[in-house]
């Protein structure tokens, strides 16, 4: 059977569909690609949203002239202390110790309880006292917690007439730990040093 020739009507006809296919063709690319940049872009703005996790807590301790307080402070970052509780050991101060602002450690919060456990200035002493300290921070907008263990160096020096002085020299961190197990590991830690001095 011969083929019968095609119309010029008919081949304009087919043209117009074969342009319209390609348009759409078209259009559905561009939509695609529309589709792929507008979710590239959203996952890159939630992942810049996302919080950068914070940098643990770390305090530095500044003595001043006399030695007798010790100025804490975060080590890095835009932190912010608020509050602070202050455990030491029982032997040297069965309360705790809250300050607000302004944190700090004062000698005598422990020159009382340091003399009682070092009765002579001839004795042995261990030169680091162990303190733990749950700090309520503000860092990033946001309020944070933070509960360590820290040694507090110092120093028992003779004054003329009124006993032996407590100079405190700087704070080193021991370990970070649950708030409720505070008091407990600061004992035993203060335990441990007494017990190899006087050993």
């Amino acid at each position: 059977m011969a083929d019968i020739p095609e119309t010029p009507a008919a081949k304009r006809r087919r043209l117009r569909w074969i342009s319209f296919a390609e348009l759409i063709g078209v259009l559905a690319l561009v939509i695609s690609a529309a589709g792929y940049w507008d979710s590239h872009r959203e996952r890159e703005r939630s992942e810049s949203a996302k919080p950068v996790p914070a940098a643990p807590l770390l305090l530095t301790g500044s003595a001043d002239a006399a030695r007798t307080t010790l100025s804490l402070k975060p080590a890095h970052g835009d932190a912010v202390v608020q509050t602070q509780t202050l455990f030491f050991p029982t032997t040297v101060r069965a309360d705790t110790v809250d300050t607000t602002g302004n944190a700090r450690i004062e000698a005598g919060w422990i020159e009382d309880g340091v003399r009682k456990a070092v009765p002579s200035a001839r004795d042995a002493h261990p030169p680091r006292l162990p303190v733990g300290i749950v700090t309520e921070f503000v860092d990033g907008g946001t309020t944070r917690r933070d509960a360590a263990i820290y040694d507090v160096g110092y120093a028992l020096r003779e004054r003329l007439l009124r006993g032996r002085a407590v100079e405190l020299e700087g704070i080193t961190l021991v370990r970070r730990l649950p708030a409720a197990g505070l008091k407990a590991a600061v004992d035993a830690r203060w335990s441990a040093a007494t017990a190899t001095k006087s050993g």
